[in-house]
C-alpha cells in the first residue's frame, strides 16, 4: 500500500471521526453522562431540605399545584410497584403492580399539621372501569386544566396492563403497555374525581407526560418509538421518540418528527409555546402548534445536562429536574433503594433578552435529593416540593 492511500485513509478516518465526535460524542459524554463536570453539594445553597415518608406519597412521578386553593395534587403508584411496573425504562412485570393501582393524592400546603403532612388525603376516582374491570389507574405524568372557578380537569397519562377481549391480562414483555389518557373532572374541595373520557390513540403509543392546550386538545411526549422490542432500545441513542397532538376530537397525529433522544415531561407555557425536554440530551426544545397540528421548533434552550421533568409556577417559570450524571439515574430508578444519583434543580425564566437558566439547588453527596422526576414551586413561600419517579418519599425544600 503507498503510502499516499495510507494518509488518505488515515484523513478520511480522522475526519469520519471528527464529524461524530461533533454530531453525537461531544454531546453524550459531557452533557449526558457528565464527564468532568463540577457538581455542588446542598450545603452551597439557601434552603433546608427534608423528606417526608408515606406510604401513599411513594414514587410520585409528577405533581401540580392549584394555588388558588394551595392544594398539591400528585400521582403516586409506590415505589415496589414502580420498579415492577414501569414501562418508559422497561419494566413489564404487570404481578408486580400495586393492589389497588395508583393514586392521586392530595396535600394542604398552608396547613403542616403537628405531624407535617399537610393533610394527605386521596382522591377517589369514580365512573372508571379501568383495562381489567376493577377501576384500577397506573399513573404517570398529568396535566390539569382549571375549567371554572369550581372545576378542575385532570388529564392522565395511565399505563394500564394489556388485556385481551375478555379483559385477560396478555403478556407484557410481548404486547407493551395498554396506554391510555384519562380524564377526570374534580370539583375544588372535594375528594371524588369522575370519568369523562378515555383517549387511546395509535399516535400515543409510548406517553410519558402531557400538556392540556385548553381548547380540549392536547400535546404528549411518546419517549420511545414503540412499546417493545430492538429498536426501542437504540432510541435513547439514535432517537426516536416524538410529540402527538390530539385534537379536541378526531384522531391523533404525531406532530414532530422522531428523532427525539427519550422525550419526557413537557409543559405548555404561559406564553401558550410547548416546551419539550429530553431526558438523552441536554436542552429544551421550545415549539410552537401550528394550524395543521403539528409542532414548529421556534428556539432552544441550552442546559448542558438532560432534564427529566418541567413544572410551571404562577409566575410563568419554567423548573426542570436535572441529571448531572444520568448514568447514574437509570439504576437508581430502576432500584432506588439500591443505587442513587445526584440531582440538580434548575429554573428558566423568559426575559426580554430571551430565556435565562438558573441553578437554584443541587445535591452532589446525595444527602437529600437522590432521586427526581419533577419540581413544583411554590412562589407564595418560596418553598419546593420535589418527587422522584420511584422515591419512597416526597422532598420539601424551604428556603433558608
Amino acid at each position: 500500500m503507498s503510502s499516499t492511500l495510507r494518509n488518505f485513509r488515515l484523513g478520511v478516518a480522522v475526519l469520519m471521526f471528527g464529524v461524530f465526535y461533533q454530531s453525537w460524542l461531544k454531546e453524550v459524554l459531557f452533557e449526558v453522562i457528565g464527564v468532568g463536570r463540577v457538581i455542588q453539594p446542598i450545603e452551597d445553597f439557601p434552603y433546608k431540605c427534608r423528606r417526608i415518608n408515606h406510604e401513599h406519597l411513594e414514587a410520585c412521578e409528577d405533581l401540580w399545584l392549584d394555588d388558588q386553593e394551595r392544594v398539591l395534587y400528585l400521582a403516586c403508584s409506590g415505589t415496589e410497584s414502580r420498579i415492577q411496573w414501569n414501562p418508559a425504562i422497561g419494566g413489564l412485570n404487570v404481578s408486580g403492580r400495586r393492589p389497588g393501582g395508583s393514586e392521586l393524592m392530595a396535600l394542604n400546603i398552608d396547613l403542616p399539621g403537628t405531624s407535617g403532612m399537610f393533610g394527605i388525603h386521596g382522591i377517589e376516582p369514580v365512573g372508571y372501569d379501568g383495562a381489567t374491570g376493577d377501576g384500577t389507574l397506573d399513573l404517570l405524568g398529568f396535566d390539569v386544566e382549571v375549567v371554572d372557578a369550581a372545576t378542575l380537569r385532570f388529564w392522565l397519562i395511565n399505563h394500564r396492563p394489556p388485556v385481551d377481549a375478555n379483559k385477560k391480562i396478555l403478556d407484557a414483555t410481548k404486547a407493551g403497555a395498554n396506554s391510555t389518557i384519562d380524564v377526570f373532572e374534580l370539583k375544588r374541595g372535594k375528594d371524588k374525581m369522575v370519568h369523562v373520557k378515555t383517549v387511546f390513540d395509535r399516535e400515543v403509543k409510548t406517553p410519558n407526560n402531557i400538556a392540556a392546550m385548553g381548547d380540549g386538545s392536547f400535546v404528549a411526549t411518546n419517549d420511545h418509538s414503540a412499546k417493545v422490542g430492538f429498536r426501542k432500545e437504540l432510541d435513547i441513542f439514535i432517537g426516536g421518540g416524538n410529540v402527538a397532538y390530539c385534537p379536541a376530537s378526531g384522531p391523533c397525529k404525531a406532530a414532530t418528527h422522531s428523532k427525539f433522544r427519550f422525550p419526557n415531561g413537557l409543559v405548555r407555557g404561559i406564553d401558550g409555546l410547548v416546551y419539550v425536554p429530553e431526558s438523552a440530551r441536554g436542552s429544551i426544545r421550545v415549539m410552537e402548534l401550528q394550524e395543521d397540528g403539528t409542532l414548529k421548533e421556534v428556539d432552544l434552550i441550552r442546559i448542558g445536562m438532560p432534564i427529566d421533568n418541567l413544572s410551571l409556577d404562577v409566575n410563568g417559570d419554567i423548573w426542570g429536574a436535572g441529571l448531572p450524571k444520568a448514568l447514574q439515574a437509570v439504576p437508581a430508578a430502576h432500584d432506588p433503594y439500591k443505587a442513587q444519583a445526584p440531582t440538580t434543580v434548575w429554573r428558566v425564566s423568559k426575559t426580554p433578552e430571551g430565556y435565562k437558566t438558573f441553578k437554584v439547588l443541587e445535591d452532589r453527596d446525595m444527602k437529600v435529593l437522590t432521586q427526581i422526576a419533577t419540581i413544583q414551586h411554590d412562589v407564595k413561600t418560596g418553598r419546593l416540593f420535589i418527587v422522584g419517579p420511584s422515591a419512597p418519599y416526597l422532598t420539601v425544600c424551604e428556603p433558608s
